[in-house]
Order: C-alpha cells, then sequence, then structure tokens
C-alpha cells in the first residue's frame, strides 16, 4: 500500500483539538519507514489518550504498524523505589494488554548494565514519524527537546517529530499567558468547555488500529535495550530489579496504591459512588478520608481528565444536563448550574479549575519552578521580611525526619513519607510552616520541592508545583501583614486544630504512634 503525501501539520485535527499539536520537527512522514513510534513519556495510558490517538490515525493514514515504546530510566531527578514500582507496575499492566490485543509495545528498564542513551535515535531510523507527549514541567520539555535536537542534526534520522498534549480538558495552546489566579482560569475554563467537551478522546483508539503485522528487532538493539518483561513478571521480579539500581531506596515503594490502570478505575468508582456526596462538607477534615486520592493517577496519565469528569457528571441528578452549563463570570457553581450538585462543582472546581490553572501557568512560564516566578507584591514582601526573627529553626534532615515541635506538622511530614501524599488541608499547613522555620524564602522553597518531589507520589506535576508556590503567594493575594510572612496568606496549627476534625488521622500518624510501629 502506498500511502498519499502529506505533510505534518498543526490542523491535523481539523477542529478544537488542533490546538494539542506541537510540531517539534516539521516534514513529510518517512514512506518508506516501518512504522509509526508512540514514545510514551507521561500519558502512561492505553485509553482515553490524544497521543497514542494522534499515533494511530497517522499509522492508518500511512498503512503501517504502530511500534508503542515505554521506557524508565534510573537517573531521573529524586529517583525512588517509590516512583520506580508505581511506574513498573503500570508497564507490567500494558505489557499485559498488549499480549492478549496482539501489539507492538516495547518496554524497556534502564540500569547500570543497559543505558538507553540512542534508543529512540535508533528507532527513530526505522520510523515514519514519531509521536510523544507533551507536558509542561519537570523532564519532560528537556526529553522533547533534546530529541528534537538530535532528529534535527541527523539527517539519517530525517522523520518528522510532534507532541500531544493529552493534559486536561482544555488545550495548553488554547490560552494566550499565564493565568494569574484560579478565578482567572475558571473565566476561561467556562467559556472553552463546551467546545472541548465535544471533542473528547476515543475511550479505545487503538480498536481503530488497521495494520497490526509485527515488528521485529535485530539482536543487536535486543541486547543493547534489552525488552524489561522478565522484571516485570511479578512483584517479587519488580522488587529485585529495583535493589540493584542507583535510585533511593529510603523512598519506599507504596503497595497499598498500585500503579494500573485499573486501579485508577476503581478508585474513581469508589470515589463517585461512596466519597462524592459528602465531598463538599467533609474534604478539608483528615478524619472523613473524604478526599479522591486520584492525583498520581492523573499525574502518571492512568486515567484522563475527560474520564474523571464524566464520572462525576453521571452522578448528577437525572434530569441534569451538560447542556445546562452556563457561563457565569468566572464564579463558583458552573458544574452546578441547572439544579446540578454542589458536591459535583466543588469537586471539578479541584479536579478541574485548580489543576488546569496549574499546568497552563507552567506552559506559558519556563521558570515556573524559580523563586523569581513568584508575583511581585509576593517578591516584595518576602524581601521585606527576610531577616524577620524566626522562633524556631529546622535543617533540612530534621524537617525530612519529622523533627520538630509542632505535632500536627509531624504527623503531615510521617504521612508524606510513609504514604507518599498528605491531607490537602495539611499539605497548605506543612507548607506555611516550613516557610515560617527557615532561615529565607528561598530556602523555605528549595526545602519544599525537595521534601514534596521526593516523597510525593503526585509531585514533580505543574498542579504540585502551584501547591507548592500557592504557599508564597502564587494564585493567591495580600492578606493582613505579619512578621516573616509580610503580606503572604498565614496559617498556624493551633487554628488548624480547632477548624478541622483530626482527631484519628494525629493517632495514625502522631510521633508515638510511629515510634511504636517502629518496634511492632
Amino acid at each position: 500500500m502506498t500511502a498519499d503525501r502529506y505533510r505534518i501539520q498543526r490542523n491535523d485535527y481539523k477542529n478544537f483539538n488542533s490546538q494539542r499539536v506541537f510540531v517539534r520537527r516539521e516534514g513529510e512522514p518517512r514512506y518508506q519507514g516501518e512504522f509509526v513510534l508512540y514514545w510514551m513519556q507521561i500519558h502512561r495510558r492505553l485509553h482515553s489518550n490524544f497521543a497514542l490517538e494522534y499515533a494511530i490515525g497517522h499509522a492508518n493514514q500511512l498503512g503501517k504498524p504502530l511500534l508503542i515504546v515505554e521506557a524508565l530510566r534510573c537517573g531521573y531527578p529524586w529517583a525512588s523505589d517509590r516512583v520506580h514500582h508505581f511506574i513498573m507496575q503500570g508497564m507490567a499492566e500494558h505489557a499485559t494488554v498488549a499480549e492478549k490485543r496482539g501489539l507492538n509495545y516495547y518496554a524497556f528498564l534502564e540500569n547500570p548494565d543497559h543505558s538507553g542513551s540512542g534508543m529512540l535515535e535508533t528507532l527513530a531510523r526505522r520510523a515514519c514519524l514519531i509521536v510523544s507527549d507533551e507536558f509542561p514541567a519537570y523532564i519532560i520539555p528537556a526529553h522533547n527537546k533534546a530529541l528534537t535536537e538530535k532528529l534535527v542534526n541527523n539527517r539519517a534520522s530525517d522523520v518528522p517529530f510532534i507532541t500531544i498534549d493529552a493534559n486536561g480538558v482544555i488545550p495548553l495552546q488554547a490560552t494566550e499567558k499565564a493565568p494569574y489566579a484560579a478565578y482567572n482560569f475558571r473565566n476561561i475554563l467556562q467559556k472553552l468547555f463546551p467546545e472541548a467537551w465535544e471533542h473528547p478522546p476515543l475511550d479505545d483508539p487503538l480498536e481503530r488500529l488497521i495494520n497490526r503485522s509485527h515488528v521485529s528487532f535485530p539482536k543487536d538493539f535486543t541486547q543493547r535495550y534489552p525488552r524489561a518483561d522478565a522484571h516485570l513478571r511479578d512483584e517479587a521480579a519488580m522488587r529485585k530489579f529495583m535493589a540493584a539500581l542507583p535510585i533511593d531506596h529510603s523512598v519506599t515503594a507504596l503497595p497499598a496504591l498500585p500503579g494500573t490502570r485499573k486501579a485508577a478505575l476503581d478508585r474513581l468508582e469508589n470515589f463517585t459512588e461512596n466519597i462524592l456526596a459528602r465531598y463538599s462538607d467533609e474534604r478539608n477534615d483528615p478524619d472523613a478520608a473524604a478526599a479522591s486520592g486520584l492525583s498520581p493517577y492523573l499525574h502518571f496519565g492512568k486515567i484522563s481528565s475527560f474520564e474523571v469528569t464524566r464520572a462525576a457528571f453521571a452522578r448528577q441528578p437525572a434530569k441534569w444536563s451538560v447542556d445546562r452549563l452556563a457561563y457565569n463570570k468566572g464564579s463558583k457553581g458552573f458544574f452546578s448550574a441547572g439544579a446540578g450538585l454542589t458536591a459535583v462543582d466543588d469537586f471539578l472546581d479541584e479536579a478541574l479549575t485548580w489543576r488546569e490553572t496549574g499546568y497552563h501557568f507552567c506552559h506559558h512560564t519556563p521558570k515556573y519552578d524559580q523563586f523569581s516566578s513568584l508575583p511581585n507584591w509576593a517578591l516584595d514582601t518576602l524581601k521585606q521580611h527576610a531577616k524577620d526573627k524566626r522562633e524556631h529553626l529546622y535543617s533540612l534532615e530534621q524537617l525530612r525526619a519529622g523533627e520538630t515541635h509542632d505535632e500536627i506538622w509531624n504527623a503531615a511530614q510521617c504521612q508524606l513519607v510513609e504514604t507518599g501524599i498528605i491531607h490537602n488541608y495539611l499539605r497548605m499547613l506543612w507548607g506555611k510552616k516550613i516557610l515560617e522555620w527557615t532561615q529565607s524564602p528561598e530556602q523555605a522553597l528549595e526545602y519544599l520541592i525537595e521534601l514534596n518531589n521526593l516523597y510525593s507520589i503526585d509531585g514533580r506535576n505543574p498542579n504540585s508545583y502551584s501547591g507548592i508556590f500557592w504557599i508564597l503567594g502564587r494564585f493567591d493575594r495580600p492578606w493582613q501583614e505579619r512578621p516573616i510572612f509580610g503580606k503572604i496568606r498565614y496559617m498556624s496549627s493551633p487554628l488548624a486544630r480547632k477548624k478541622i476534625a483530626m482527631t484519628k488521622y494525629l493517632e495514625r500518624f502522631g510521633r508515638t504512634a510511629v515510634e511504636q510501629s517502629l518496634f511492632d
């Protein structure tokens, strides 16, 4: 079969989703190539994935098979058993699905004996074009830039390279500048949501893949980049493989939080059926356990924002319809319009508005993780109070170990170290105390990023950086001035103790409980 000649360009989708297409390297596909390569980096799912859908569309147009490559380095920043195990569990699930459905799926795990360097360039020489994931934070932008430069400088790899934004409901390129507050982005979301909702990703794009012929690999390739199948076989094999890696083994894996799509869907179902109705009233109380717990799965791409939103909409009253949504100038209540549930609106305001505010900010702000990216009013007030006397000062090691005078803070840090998450309300308090207990705002930011990105399973994410920088004034406004904080919003443990229920939480994660568990 000979494909009609065409060029890769931004309007491939011919609709609202053309804004999801980032053409990294232009040109015609290499028609004599053997396959279309989808390099799965952060949208780690085989369903509801615009990037996978885009790759399949071009594979069908070219009459070629699709090769899905999912790899995992061992030298990424904040590398640990926790992150490795979560990703490997998802890779094992993908390998099983691929075998059942006859897909060309190649899983590779880097180790000291087998570096991943050169793998993509080698595959590029055989590919018609390369599709990968667009993501505005952490190591993904650098990965995409590096591959683009290698392809441009190597004529032997003369193929187009496209990255696709499958991050949220509103495409990153649909906004022109970084939002300065959640209400600012909420206004944009309300205007764009109806059109975005009309163009969702396919639930199962692989059903449409036409050419399913087998892609083979020469012996020298498989020897240099061996398949990870043996290491993904079972839990014991994963643990044995991780033990030999130069990653942080003190940040342990999370058996209670499987890194699979099945676990993501199960959690979504449990939340929407059993917890969502009480979300508005109880989400801030640690004892109530009313959080969705979906953040890790959204971060690693195991589930899409469209799927989460659809599941939330399914809990609306029978007579409610998405057609009843009406622009209300950025005020809350958009998703509860037309007799919808307040709980649905509150949840989607977090899962869509706040989450995607962070993504769009990072997309438009290359230095999103730098102190200088704070709003001017926050920079000014923090500078003015930088030398204020601190009653308590703690080192990074003391904070890491949860060795402060504050019982609630220690419990929150223990929860982070042990479970990979902090209850959302206590995460804010946790961060505010670090600002109060460090020598300068700059040091506070350094410690916040280090602790969050090392221990949090959903760290290293635009939404996670929103939470960190909110501590220092991003997406907030000036408040009453006080020592150390200046006009930055203040929070305290005594007030938190009065405001929210945390008796069970402190019993579970408090210092006494932790010390006792060490000897059980």
